[in-house]
Parts: C-alpha cells; structure tokens; sequence
C-alpha cells in the first residue's frame, strides 16, 4: 500500500514538473516571438530613419553647396565645408564685400564680367546715367557695394546693368522672346550699313535649338544695294554682338552691280532660369513606393 502511495507521489510530483516545463517553454516562446517581433520592427524603424537622415543630409549639402557657389555667405570655418548654425544665422549678404567671394557666382557677375574692360568697349556711351557731373563713366558696381541702404542698392543695381559691361549679356542673349527688340537691332544693323531694307519682318520658319532653354525667332531679310553695301551688310551682322544665323539665302543679279539678298535666319533668345526646391518623399519599401505611385495615377 505504501509503495503504490509512493508510486502515486511520484506521479504527481511528475505530473506538476511537466507542467511547470510546458509553462516555462510556452512562457519562453511567447517571449522568444514577442522579441523576434519588436526586433523585426525596430530593424525596419532603424532603416527607415536612417534614409530618413540620408536624405536630410543631401539637402542639407545641396543647400550649402548653394550658398557657397553663389556667395551669399562667407565660406564656412570648418574644413569639412559644412556651416555651422551660428555662422548662417550671422549671415548677411549685404554685409559682404564680393573681393571676399572669390570663384563664385557673385563674384564672377560683379567682378569678373561687369569690370570686364573687352566687354565694355560695347557699351552704349550714350546713356547719360552712366557718367558723373565730369562726364566720366561712374563705376556702378563699386557704388552697389558701398551702398548703405536698400533702396540706394536696388538703384545702383539697375544702374549696374544698365552701365557696367554686364548688359552685354541681355543684349548678346535676351531673356524672353521680344520681336520689337530684334526688328531694333536689325535696323540699326541696316543704319550702320547705310542701307533701308525691301523687307524686314520677323517671320518664316527658324531652326530648333538643341539647347535646352535656347528659343528661336525667325528673321526674313530682303534687300536690293550694290556689291560693296551688301558685303558691308553681311559684315556688320556678322559682327553683331547678337547671333544671327542665317539659314538659307539666295543672292541674284537684277542689274549692273546690283544684288538681290533674300534670306531666312533665326535670332535666339533664354528663358529666364530660377532656382526651384524640389520635395522628396521617402518610403519604407519599395511596395510602399509603387503603391503611392498607382494611387496618384
């Protein structure tokens, strides 16, 4: 009898030992899934941030990389290139001296062009503005530097374009289509030439530019002179400091010395160029990402 209450003991005691074993094991899985979980979660949580930080970081060099390429500040202090929240906050581009921002955008514009002597000799002298009580030529660029005030600097700036070798550029490559404009400058073309042209009007077909940005006009010339007036024509558009290509002419005799100029050319023009931001959205996954493309389609 003892030995089977024994036995019975035994059993028990067993019984309660497996038990225990099973809650221990189901206790351990369920921790064991709950931490494959999270750690799954967090892995996926670490990656998404860290492209998160990624891409802030690329801003944050284009955005600097901006401001140093166009000299709105002084160059950072580090030698990484990176600013420093202070020395952003400290910025003011009004306060800066462009001889301080060597190689770039601001200083190539202020400097390297608008004192460029070679570009000057193409100045139009006839604007009064452009010259002091002594009748020499101010420099405007200088003045825009010096200037105190907002409004004493927007002036200076206008006058800057307009007397400083800086309006070559506009006059060279216009920043939006105007026809009055290129009719203007071929006839002064005809003017030095001494010649009045049989017809000048701003049509036909002009040539496609493989530029981006670069739009075309189209020109038709036609014009009766001698052999000496027409060559003299010819010469002096060449020479323009606007590019004129002429794409087809035909030149006939119609008497003694006398030529029939007929052609066809293209005069080009900019469009005008801002800096735009762009928005970048960032996924978690590629799934994500072809999901939001099929959503806004």
């Amino acid at each position: 009898m003892a030995t089977q209450e024994l036995a019975v003991g035994k059993r028990i005691r067993i019984s309660k030992m497996q038990q225990h074993i099973l809650l221990i094991v189901l206790v351990t899985s369920l921790v064991f899934g709950v931490s494959l979980v999270l750690s799954i979660y967090f892995i996926k949580y670490i990656v998404f941030n860290t492209k998160i930080i990624a891409a802030k970081d690329e801003a944050i060099i284009g955005y600097e990389k901006t401001i140093t390429n166009v000299g709105i500040c002084k160059p950072p202090a580090s030698k990484s290139g990176r600013y420093t929240d202070k020395e952003l906050e400290n910025c003011n581009p009004d306060d800066i001296k462009v001889e301080e921002l060597p190689d770039t955008l601001r200083y190539n514009v202020m400097v390297t062009t608008a004192q460029n002597e070679d570009l000057e000799t193409v100045g139009r002298d006839s604007l009064a503005d452009c010259f002091g009580e002594n009748g020499k030529k101010l420099n405007y660029t200088r003045l825009y530097q010096n200037a105190k005030t907002t409004k004493d600097k927007m002036y200076f700036m206008y006058l800057t374009r307009m007397c400083s070798a800086l309006r070559v550029i506009p006059d060279a490559l216009p920043a939006f289509q105007n026809e009055e404009a290129l009719m203007a400058s071929l006839n002064q073309i005809f003017i030095l030439s001494d010649l009045e042209p049989d017809n000048l009007s701003p049509n036909g077909t002009a040539s496609r530019s493989k530029i981006k940005g670069l739009g075309a006009m189209p020109v038709s010339v036609v014009v009766e002179a001698d052999t000496d007036k027409t060559m003299e024509l010819l010469n002096n558009i060449e020479k323009s400091i606007r590019f004129f290509e002429i794409r087809s002419a035909t030149i006939g005799w119609t008497g003694v010395d006398k030529l029939e100029l007929r052609a066809q050319a293209s005069a080009y023009y900019t469009s005008e160029v801002k800096a735009t931001e762009q928005t970048e959205t960032i996924y978690a996954t590629d799934k994500a990402k072809e999901k939001a493309k099929g959503e806004r389609e």
